[in-house]
């Protein structure tokens, strides 16, 4: 698992897959326009590898994907709903964006498609296509 937090590690990113490439320069390009911040200040990405698991991306976060932050309930429960902003799906990857502050901050995660199955199997249902 990659944790992208500043410039210079998102530039180290962009030569892995040329479509992972291409959504983190958007985002970048996007939100270079906000001058005088670091990319740092205004969104964190993650990248999940085919190795990690669901436990390790929630470690990292330090909350979980599979329980709603607000209303407490777990995928799998009748009233289960994520509490992520949004999610698409790509060919390879699935990318889940969470807006953590008043000030727009975010973390966007990009998991591969053969990622942690337990994770897959949730991002599926709830995926735009």
């Amino acid at each position: 698992m990659q944790i992208l937090c500043d410039s210079s590690s998102i530039q180290k990113a962009l030569d892995t897959q040329a479509e992972l490439t291409r959504l983190i320069t958007g985002y970048v390009e996007r939100l270079s326009d906000d001058e005088g911040c670091e990319l740092g200040q205004l969104v964190q990405f993650i990248v999940m590898a085919s190795g990690d698991t669901v436990i390790e991306l929630e470690a990292a976060l330090g909350f979980s994907v599979r329980t709603n932050r607000f209303s407490g309930c777990r995928y799998g429960d009748a009233d289960f709903l994520p509490s992520w902003e949004v999610i698409e799906a790509h060919p390879f990857w699935y990318e889940i964006v969470y807006v953590l502050g008043d000030d727009g901050f975010g973390i966007v995660i990009f998991v591969s498609k053969d990622a942690d199955t337990e994770l897959i199997e949730m991002l599926q249902q709830y995926a735009l296509q």
